[in-house]
């Protein structure tokens, strides 16, 4: 640890109770000039909520189950990572996750979608004062300057895709989704996630096609190292790692390696730092700020500073403790600023997607 990295670490768990934290003072109507910005690129909020208490399917963290539902039923207050209370005292952007299990394919993994986004659906309409579906990024910036949660919504794992149809993509697109990450841990019918080993499918290459031609961004976290390279062989514009880190500072294989983050920068596409404990260190069970900054330091050395990005997983991992709950993502805008400074900051945690974003609508 460098003599930078140490006074940057010593300033913030100094001034610990004096840190920025929503969760001690949540508001609503939050002016969006006056309140810190944070865009993150991926949570799994949707499913450990929606299917709480399903009876269709399993429910998504089986330790949820001895928790009453009304503590698990509602966007605005639960005992998840996220809510719209603990992150109401920021101007928040979020992309929230519909998570497809490898284990359903076809038209079983579609109907899966569509259960989830309907609790999504539900949950914009029930809470309209308090969040809204982003559909074209540049109003971003106009929806939390009402004091709203802008919500982006997003699919991890293509397993509804069938080999043949290209159909559901324009569905999804109908729907709103902004991003798609193409696989999750293992194989489906466009490609092959980092526990298997084989690349993109014919038909997952025409996928990505179809994908960019609706402005979907092609995401590319979970993919396996020979998938990456299909991507970058077939992508025509700038794609995404929305929650993936550095895997010379963590070696797991869910990391990126510097080859790919500078094809990713180079792009034009932007990678979200991932607070999954398991991808930050693997020497450390509850990662510290110096196992986060590390991170940072080579995502920044390796693709530059307008790579870099928040896609934080929460409530689809464990993440370190002083990042739980959400409202402690102040800790780490103060981390990055007091190591990188205040600029630096801002872009990682918000500029840089909102910017990635608005410029895959016009693109």
């Amino acid at each position: 640890m460098n003599g930078q990295t140490q006074r940057a670490i010593e300033t913030c768990e100094k001034n610990e109770a004096a840190l920025f934290d929503a969760s001690a003072n949540p508001r609503i109507d939050v002016p969006f000039e006056g309140a810190m910005r944070i865009f993150d690129l991926h949570c799994d909020t949707l499913d450990r909520l929606a299917l709480h208490a399903s009876k269709e399917y399993p429910p998504f963290a089986p330790q949820d189950k001895a928790v009453p539902h009304e503590r698990m039923s509602s966007l605005v207050d639960n005992d998840a990572h996220i809510s719209l209370d603990v992150i109401g005292a920021y101007a928040w952007c979020q992309c929230f996750a519909v998570f497809v299990p490898d284990e359903l394919r076809g038209d079983a993994a579609w109907d899966f979608f569509e259960y989830v986004r309907a609790y999504f659906d539900a949950q914009m309409a029930a809470h309209a004062n308090r969040v809204e579906q982003v559909r074209d990024a540049r109003r971003i910036p106009e929806v939390l300057e009402s004091g709203k949660t802008a919500a982006l919504l997003t699919v991890e794992g293509g397993a509804f895709f069938d080999g043949t149809s290209l159909e559901r993509i324009e569905r999804i697109a109908q729907a709103g989704v902004r991003m798609l990450t193409l696989t999750w841990n293992g194989e489906n019918a466009v490609g092959s996630g980092h526990d298997t080993t084989q690349g993109l499918t014919a038909y997952g290459k025409r996928v990505v096609a179809a994908l960019e031609g609706e402005k979907i961004v092609v995401d590319v976290s979970h993919l396996n190292d020979r998938g990456f390279s299909d991507v970058c062989d077939v992508a025509t514009r700038p794609f995404a790692a929305s929650h993936s880190n550095a895997r010379a500072v963590c070696g797991h294989k869910r990391n990126l390696t510097d080859a790919q983050i500078r094809a990713i920068a180079e792009a034009g596409g932007i990678v979200g730092l991932n607070f999954c404990t398991q991808f930050l260190s693997e020497a450390h069970a509850d990662p510290s700020r110096d196992d986060v900054l590390r991170h940072i330091d080579r995502i920044c050395e390796v693709g530059g500073e307008d790579v870099l990005a928040l896609g934080s997983d929460y409530d689809g991992c464990d993440v370190p403790s002083w990042l739980v709950p959400a409202s402690k993502v102040g800790s780490l805008h103060a981390l990055i600023a007091d190591h990188f400074g205040r600029r630096m900051a801002d872009k990682a945690c918000f500029d840089n997607a909102l910017a990635f974003f608005e410029r895959n609508e016009v693109l």
